[in-house]
């Protein structure tokens, strides 16, 4: 089986991005029983650190030049396409997309259609408040006519994140986010997307009864498909 070769723009966050790769082995075990070490495709992580987008944007023009960079650079090393383990790096996409001539998989898109396929109308979006602000998933999800609501008390949610990023797994954390889920649901969620690729190093599928949209799961998956196509 020819594979393509992988780019990852990583960095956003560091250990995100260690989950993305692993995630990516498990995909190819899942999707194609890859077993031996040349079963797998070949994949290029660039780190790459940009600064806080976290609680806004302070710097877009210098963070879209990182980025840009980023693309280009993983382009010259010769990857087939680009994906970006970050959702709040994805205010960029457009842009970014448009300086390459390869491939670039978006997170949010991908996300979309994966909601699309589970017919729910109606989703809770748990992301930083840049992502949350900038509306980065309302358009792809707009178009397949499923609505996003976002929590009632979005500052909960960023302190959580930051915590995690710095490396605090939190149970307090934990629970604040299930409580913001129970009340997303409240507002007629039927389903919750992880919409910032660092939640998913606390909070997972175990831990809630409602269902759970990992958009690192939900990216790799979409990624080995691609390269195997």
């Amino acid at each position: 089986m020819k594979k393509k070769i992988i780019g990852v723009l990583g960095g956003m966050g560091p250990e995100s991005t260690a989950i993305f790769y692993h995630e990516l082995i498990i995909q190819c075990q899942k999707q194609y029983k890859a077993k031996y070490d040349e079963d797998y495709p070949e994949i290029f992580i660039y780190n790459l650190p940009i600064p806080d987008v976290v609680n806004n944007l302070k710097s877009p023009k210098e963070t879209s030049n990182i980025l840009t960079k980023g693309t280009k650079k993983l382009e010259s090393i010769g990857v087939n396409f680009i994906v970006m383990p970050c959702n709040t790096a994805h205010y960029f996409y457009e842009h970014l997309k448009e300086k390459i001539s390869i491939p670039f998989l978006s997170i949010t898109e991908e996300t979309a259609k994966k909601v699309k396929s589970r017919k729910y109308k109606k989703v809770g979006l748990l992301a930083t408040t840049t992502t949350i602000k900038n509306k980065i998933y309302n358009k792809d999800f707009e178009k397949l006519g499923i609505e996003i609501i976002s929590p009632e008390n979005q500052t909960k949610v960023t302190k959580v994140i930051m915590n995690i990023l710095a490396g605090k797994k939190l149970e307090k954390d934990k629970k604040i986010l299930k409580e913001v889920i129970q009340k997303l649901k409240s507002n007629g969620a039927q389903a919750i997307i992880l919409g910032c690729t660092d939640i998913p190093i606390l909070l997972s599928q175990k831990d809630v009864n409602t269902e759970i949209f990992d958009t690192v799961e939900i990216l790799a998956e979409s990624t080995i498909k691609f390269a195997t196509k």
